[in-house]
């Protein structure tokens, strides 16, 4: 009996593996196509984004659903604990950047509506989808070095949103016949740095998962 629950316990651990890489995945692609419309100029694009959010949604609401599953069928202990329990945070900050990206999507077709963009984004979002897919890695495979790169890059691209915004205010300043280009492409900035925020929020799970020891508390100080 205990080889027949261990089992279905094995099986039902891969399965919310596989769920979280696919929706991270999902998330991912999200992110990438975003700006991969902004530097195409590709409205098409933007949308397309845009209809992937009820799919990343239905995977949040399912992998909250096995993991509850998991903690009452077989009370799991030790590192399966800590998976489990932080899978059901990891989903909150995934969904949340595919939110994010279709905020930034919106403000993507605003901009190509208007002409090109007042400022190159596209520097900045690379380090953010380097931050977020690391991040994920760093969760599903248990790397904590990875994750420590993470949270090192969480600096970097704060110093860039206060860059970025100053440029983009001094610019609205002298340019108010551009507004249409200059406001959408602040709230893509900061967007950014909230997808940031939440990459790094997954590589602090990831840390935690391995050896039990919280670091956001620390790094708030």
């Amino acid at each position: 009996m205990d080889h027949h629950i261990d089992r279905h316990f094995d099986d039902a651990l891969t399965a919310l593996k596989q769920q979280v890489v696919l929706m991270s995945s999902k998330v991912e692609s999200m992110v990438a196509d975003c700006f991969a419309a902004l530097a195409a100029r590709s409205e098409v694009l933007a949308r397309q984004v845009l209809a992937r959010e009820p799919a990343v949604n239905a995977l949040e609401v399912s992998i909250d659903e096995l993991c509850i599953e998991l903690l009452v069928r077989f009370q799991p202990a030790a590192s399966d604990l800590r998976f489990i329990t932080r899978g059901l945070k990891i989903v909150t900050d995934l969904e949340r950047v595919g939110d994010l990206a279709c905020n930034a999507a919106d403000r993507v077709v605003e901009i190509i509506r208007e002409g090109e963009p007042p400022l190159d984004l596209l520097p900045m979002a690379e380090i953010v989808q380097r931050m977020l897919k690391d991040s994920i890695d760093a969760f599903v495979e248990g790397d904590t070095a990875k994750a420590e790169s993470v949270l090192q890059q969480d600096d970097v691209v704060d110093d860039l949103t206060r860059k970025h915004v100053e440029q983009l205010i001094d610019r609205a300043a002298v340019e108010p016949q551009n507004v249409r280009r200059i406001f959408p492409a602040t709230s893509i900035v900061r967007y950014l740095e909230r997808m940031a925020d939440h990459s790094t929020n997954i590589a602090e799970l990831a840390i935690f998962m391995v050896k039990g020891h919280d670091v956001r508390h620390p790094r708030s100080t």
